[in-house]
This record gives C-alpha cells, sequence and structure tokens, in this order.
C-alpha cells in the first residue's frame, strides 16, 4: 500500500499549474513628488533674533494692551442701600452649562429580511422609486432592506404608515446603526 501511494501520489500532486497564478501585473510609474528638504534642528543661540518692536522704541519699554469687553455670561448687580454708604457691587457669573457628546439617536425603517440579494434590490429600486432613502445591508446571509435614517421617531413612523399604505408592507421602526 506504501509503495502505491508513493507512485500515484506525485503523479495527483504534481499537475500543471492553474491559470489564475499566470497573470501578469504591470505597475505604473509613481507620480512626481517635489523632494523637500528639512533644515537639521540648530540650537536656539545660534538662530539670529528678529526684533518684533517697531523702530524707535527699545524693548524695555512696556506698552499697555487694550483692555477686553466683559463677557456676556457675567452680571452686574447693584444692591441700593442708604445714601450713607456705597453701593456693594457682586458680580454673578453663570456655572458654564455641560456639553455632551452624546450623539442624537437616529431611527430606520426595517422594511423587509430577504434570504435572496436580488430580492433586496429589487425592493430597494422600488422605494427609490417612490423617492424613499431606501438602502439594504447584508448581516449573516440574510439581506434587510431599511428607509432613513431620520433624527425623530415619529418622523421614522409617518414613513412606515406611508410605506404600509403604498406599498402594504408592514415595517419596524429600530435605531439606526453603522455597521
Amino acid at each position: 500500500m506504501v509503495l502505491s501511494a508513493a507512485i500515484v501520489l506525485p503523479l495527483i500532486l504534481d499537475g500543471e499549474r492553474p491559470a489564475e497564478l499566470d497573470i501578469e501585473v504591470q505597475v505604473t510609474t509613481p507620480p512626481a513628488f517635489p523632494i523637500v528638504e528639512i533644515a537639521p534642528v540648530q540650537p536656539i543661540d545660534s538662530l539670529s533674533v528678529k526684533s518684533s518692536s517697531p523702530e524707535g522704541k527699545s524693548p524695555n519699554e512696556i506698552s499697555l494692551i487694550p483692555v477686553p469687553r466683559p463677557a456676556n455670561d457675567v452680571k452686574t448687580i447693584v444692591k441700593a442701600e442708604p445714601a450713607a454708604t456705597k453701593p456693594e457691587v457682586k458680580t454673578v457669573t453663570k456655572e458654564p452649562e455641560k456639553q455632551t457628546t452624546i450623539a442624537a439617536d437616529r431611527w430606520v425603517v426595517q422594511i423587509a429580511t430577504f434570504k435572496s440579494r436580488d430580492n433586496a434590490t429589487r425592493l430597494v429600486e422600488k422605494l427609490k422609486g417612490a423617492k424613499y432613502d431606501a438602502y439594504s445591508t447584508t448581516t449573516s446571509s440574510l439581506h434587510k432592506v431599511y428607509v432613513g435614517p431620520e433624527f425623530k421617531r415619529d418622523t421614522s413612523e409617518k414613513i412606515r404608515n406611508d410605506i404600509k399604505k403604498k406599498f402594504n408592507l408592514a415595517g419596524i421602526v429600530v435605531k439606526f446603526s453603522v455597521n
């Protein structure tokens, strides 16, 4: 049996090279980019100092910078007191509002799920022909057809009801997911 395997296996495994591997690849020449020369780093003592002060003034003179206007979120409250004392001035600052970076939820209408890509493509084209923002995604060999996304769930529900009337397709409103 070993002898027959030693004779037959080289005949089976020593076949011709598949045609898929005989592909010629032609690479075009790369685009010509200009060569940028970067000067080496030098110590600050060796660099020449340019005077930023206007001529006629010495660098030791101090010039005042104009005072900026007060911020809009600060209010001045003057408390009226008897004339004998000076009015007390209190400044009240508003606490800055917390800014959240949470992205707003978006909503889509899932119209149908198909096993065949052709069916999903036909439904997407039919919905796009009716001026809906339709698209399909593939997950686990299933092709899902969606319309949307919309920022408000109510808008997605109205679209779902319109599609139910026009195409007799009962969809569901789900949160939009990028993947």
